[in-house]
């Protein structure tokens, strides 16, 4: 009985750390959230003040086309700012998921081993287990590599966008200046 109170302990342990890093994630998500909000009414005010400040449409046209060559490379900011957050629950949650497999892995071994031991070759059978069990934690390497392939991928498609949009309002900037 008491394997099972220290095995549900420490489950209770994993799923409240969990929680806590999903609320330290909320929480650090909120704060940005605000900051950029606070930020982007700060900037808003500047450029409506700007605007009221300008003498000509060209001059309108130039406050408005740099603000736009800009949002590409906030968002960017942001998005990566995002990114970080998320990255940093999913290592948690990865590193959780994989101590938890770990130890299930050795309890199954232990007990084929266990079932198995006083039978004649147990040995192969315990093998075979063993076997099947690393060829499981590959599979789960495998499809953990790619899902951070992709996700490094995605993020630095994105960056890519962002930066060949704000290349590209370089020339039209430049033509209204002209």
């Amino acid at each position: 009985m008491t394997s099972l109170a220290a095995e549900t302990t420490a489950s209770m342990h994993t799923i409240f750390s969990l929680a806590g890093e999903a609320f330290k994630g909320a929480e650090t998500l909120s704060s940005l959230n605000l900051q950029t909000l606070k930020t982007l009414m700060a900037e808003s005010e500047e450029s409506s003040r700007l605007a009221g400040s300008t003498g000509s449409p060209l001059e309108l046209m130039k406050l408005q086309a740099a603000m736009l060559q800009a949002a590409p490379v906030k968002a960017l900011a942001y998005g990566r700012q995002v990114q970080e957050v998320f990255a940093t629950f999913d290592a948690a949650r990865r590193a959780a998921y994989e101590e938890s497999v770990a130890s299930a892995q050795a309890k199954l071994l232990a007990a084929v081993s266990s079932f198995f031991g006083n039978t004649p070759n147990s040995e192969k059978i315990v093998a075979l287990t063993q076997t099947a069990l690393d060829t499981s934690n590959k599979a789960y390497k495998r499809m953990n590599e790619a899902s951070k392939q992709l996700s490094e991928t995605v993020a630095a498609n994105v960056t890519k966008a962002s930066e060949t949009a704000a290349q590209a309002s370089s020339p039209a900037l430049a033509q209204i200046e002209a």
